[in-house]
């Protein structure tokens, strides 16, 4: 077998577009590798075969947003379903992952999304779950993880799981 995971592609609404550009050049180190009126394309090192993301605006994804919201209020089996989800602990929740090099990074970039979160409500921003090695919920004894969504992605494949190896692990 030789798979490996090279990319994920959102389809955002199109008016969260620019926000979009926006939250992630504030809270990702990412490097924005394209840019055009339909697309976003950033990548995690010079190796663009080892991650990138994309962003891409889409009406049906707006459609989306604005319908489940509107549906929410509409039909509570709807709504507590949802609400289900939100609580779901962070690692069964839908999400995606990536690797940090080390805790210092780690640590830095968990610092900076949370001053985010509280500085740009527009970006509905929020961090899920901090979980360390030594913390009794830990999923792992040797990684930390931490589970941060971006709401501006829309209502559901939102949340990235940011990873990085204890510096005590062998």
């Amino acid at each position: 077998m030789h798979d490996l995971w090279n990319h994920n592609n959102y389809a955002v609404p199109p008016e969260n577009l620019h926000l979009v550009e926006a939250c992630i050049t504030a809270v990702m180190p990412w490097e924005l590798w394209v840019k055009k009126p339909d697309l976003l394309g950033y990548r995690f090192n010079a190796d663009h075969y080892r991650g990138m993301v994309f962003f891409r605006p889409a009406k049906p994804a707006a459609q989306l947003a604005e319908t489940i919201e509107r549906l929410r209020r509409q039909v509570p089996d709807l709504d507590a379903a949802l609400k289900g989800f939100e609580r779901l602990p962070a690692d069964l929740n839908d999400h995606n992952g990536f690797m940090v090099k080390d805790l210092e990074e780690w640590e830095t970039r968990l610092n900076i999304f949370q001053k985010a979160e509280h500085e740009h409500p527009e970006w509905k921003l929020k961090v899920v779950t901090v979980l360390r090695p030594h913390d009794p919920d830990a999923v792992s004894k040797t990684v930390y993880q931490a589970w941060l969504r971006i709401g501006l992605l829309g209502p559901m494949r939102n949340t990235f799981e940011m990873q990085c190896r204890s510096p005590d692990a062998a």
